[in-house]
C-alpha cells in the first residue's frame, strides 16, 4: 500500500479514535431541492457539529496521531477558520498547546470561536491575505519551534477522519432502504472530497461523487488541467471555507490518476463478487494504450476488450 492508497477499513479505523468525540451528524431530506430537482436530496447536517463543520473530524484524528513526546512541543496550524475550530478544540480536550494561523478574511465570527473552543490552550495569529500566505507562516513557525503542524487537507490522517463524513451518509440511507446515487461535496483543498471518493470507491462503487469548487477558487479543477496541483495567482475570498490557491499533493493522487475510470458498472448487481464488470477507461496519452493491454493481457482476471464497431460493443456500451 503506498502513502496515497486509502480504503474504507482505513477510514474505520479513524472512526474507531474519534468516536468518543464525535457523534454521528443527521442526514436531513430537503423537501424543497427534492422538489426543483426532481430527485430524493439529502443534507448531512456537519453544521450541527461542535464547531459546525466536518473539519472536526480530520483535525482530531490527526491530533490523536501525534506521539506523546512531540505533544509538549506544541501543535501549529493554518486554516481559513473551521479546520482551527476542530484544532482549537482538540487541544483543549487534550491538553495540548497550539499555535493557529487565520488569514485576514477569517471572519470575525470564526476567530471568536477558535478562542471560544481553545480556552487557554491556543493562540491565535492572523496573518496574510488568504489561507495560503497563513500557511507559509504557520509552516515557518512550526520549524523554528520543531512544533507539529496539523495539515488542513493534504495529509492522510485528515482525508481519513473526513472520509467518516461518506461511511455515515452510505449506513444512514441504508437504514432508511436507500442506496447512494450521487454526492456532492465542497471542495478547497481536496481532503474531503478525497476521503469520501475513497471510501465510496471500496463500500459504493456505483456512487458518483461530484465535486464543487468556488469559480474564484477552482484549484481542483486547475490542477486536473494541467497534470497536477499548480499555484493559482489569485483567488476570490468570498467563499473563505475554500479560497485555496493550491490543490493538497496527496489529494491530487487520489484524484487524479493517469488512467481516469469514466465507467464502471456490474453487469448484474447482485453478483458483485464473482460477475462481470464493464469498465471504461479514458487515458492521458493514447501511447499509453499498447503497454495497458499488455498489464491487462498478463493479470489473473479475465478480461475481454470490446473494440468500437463490434456487436459486443454496440450492444454494452454504444
Amino acid at each position: 500500500m503506498t502513502d496515497s492508497t486509502i480504503h474504507a477499513s482505513d477510514i474505520q479505523q479513524a472512526q474507531a479514535r474519534i468516536s468518543s468525540e464525535i457523534a454521528p451528524t443527521p442526514l436531513q431530506y430537503c423537501a424543497r431541492l427534492s422538489a426543483e430537482t426532481g430527485c430524493e436530496v439529502y443534507l448531512k447536517r456537519e453544521d450541527l457539529q461542535d464547531v459546525r463543520s466536518y473539519k472536526i473530524r480530520g483535525a482530531l484524528n490527526g491530533m490523536s496521531n501525534v506521539p506523546q513526546e512531540e505533544r509538549g512541543r506544541g501543535i501549529v496550524t493554518a486554516s481559513a477558520g473551521n479546520h482551527a475550530q476542530g484544532v482549537a478544540y482538540a487541544c483543549r480536550t487534550m491538553g495540548i498547546a497550539g499555535k493557529i494561523f487565520v488569514p485576514e478574511p477569517t471572519p470575525m465570527q470564526k476567530r471568536d470561536r477558535i478562542l471560544v473552543h481553545g480556552g487557554d490552550q491556543v493562540e491565535l495569529v492572523v496573518v496574510g491575505a488568504n489561507f495560503d500566505e497563513a500557511a507559509a507562516a504557520a509552516h515557518a513557525d512550526a520549524t523554528e519551534r520543531d512544533a507539529t503542524f496539523i495539515e488542513p487537507f493534504d495529509a492522510r490522517d485528515t482525508i481519513t477522519g473526513q472520509g467518516r463524513v461518506a461511511a455515515e451518509v452510505v449506513a444512514q440511507l441504508s437504514a432508511k432502504g436507500k442506496s447512494l446515487d450521487t454526492i456532492v461535496v465542497p471542495v478547497g483543498g481536496g481532503g474531503l472530497i478525497s476521503g469520501i471518493t475513497s471510501y465510496e470507491a471500496d463500500m459504493a462503487p456505483h456512487t458518483r461523487v461530484v465535486g464543487m469548487e468556488p469559480e474564484g477558487a477552482a484549484s481542483l479543477r486547475a490542477a486536473f488541467d494541467h497534470g497536477g496541483p499548480v499555484t493559482l495567482e489569485e483567488v476570490d475570498p468570498f467563499v473563505d471555507g475554500a479560497a485555496v490557491k493550491r490543490l493538497g499533493a496527496l489529494p491530487y493522487e487520489i484524484l487524479g490518476p493517469t488512467d481516469d475510470i469514466t465507467l464502471f458498472e456490474y453487469l448484474k448487481r447482485n453478483n458483485r463478487e464473482t460477475g462481470a464488470a464493464l469498465v471504461g477507461l479514458q487515458l492521458s496519452r493514447a501511447e499509453d494504450l499498447e503497454g495497458l493491454l499488455e498489464r491487462i493481457g498478463e493479470s489473473k482476471i479475465s478480461v475481454q476488450y470490446l473494440k468500437p464497431g463490434t456487436p459486443e460493443y454496440e450492444f454494452l456500451v454504444a
